[in-house]
């Protein structure tokens, strides 16, 4: 696990899974620790983490809500919510464009899985190619954030860059390509 991913969700387990109080503290907690994470990809992962635990949060408490109209749970998990997801909309990210669904984001685990394993089995001599284009793939599954149509051509890219670099063939590229088929022609229609 990556360092933002760590520091998102020890963020995660100070303010969100515990009775969120003052969204504006959270919010702002949240602000402070992007102002010192430099790269945007880095960024969006922060933020990723976090939406995904208030939404889950809030998801729960829902269920046992005796008011939901004047909740001040659910306005404060709400808030959390509108700001951050302006905090992605501020780096390029609109959230609710064309969202992976969670079936959706199991079914593309799947296929990357699914391709993982093939590549394993013809990684023998090849265990550089494999170890470059294993992390490459994982990568990916950290980006659902992003959009189905920006995911899939994050994908294209990524497998471009490792056809161009010699990391992979084009022949393994068109096997990629072919693999994540599905999700790249609904994409493209």
């Amino acid at each position: 696990m990556d360092y933002i991913k760590k520091r998102a969700e020890k963020f995660v387990s100070h303010y969100i899974e515990h009775q969120v109080d003052e969204h504006e503290k959270v919010i702002n907690e949240a602000q402070s620790e992007l102002y010192n994470i430099n790269s945007p990809l880095d960024k969006i992962t922060f933020l990723r983490v976090i939406l995904e635990a208030n939404d889950k949060e809030y998801r729960k408490h829902i269920l046992v809500c005796t008011n939901k109209d004047e909740c001040q749970v659910n306005y404060e998990h709400e808030s959390i919510h509108y700001y951050l997801a302006k905090e992605l909309d501020d780096l390029g990210i609109r959230i609710n464009e064309d969202q992976f669904t969670r079936e959706e984001q199991i079914a593309a685990e799947a296929k990357l899985d699914q391709v993982l394993q093939e590549l394993e089995k013809i990684k023998m001599g090849q265990q550089i190619i494999y170890d470059d284009l294993s992390a490459e793939l994982q990568e990916l599954k950290d980006f659902y954030i992003l959009g189905k149509k920006k995911w899939y051509q994050l994908f294209l890219g990524k497998t471009t860059e490792m056809v161009i670099s010699g990391v992979i063939s084009e022949t393994v590229s068109k096997e990629l390509i072919s693999a994540m088929g599905d999700i790249g022609r609904k994409l493209l229609l």
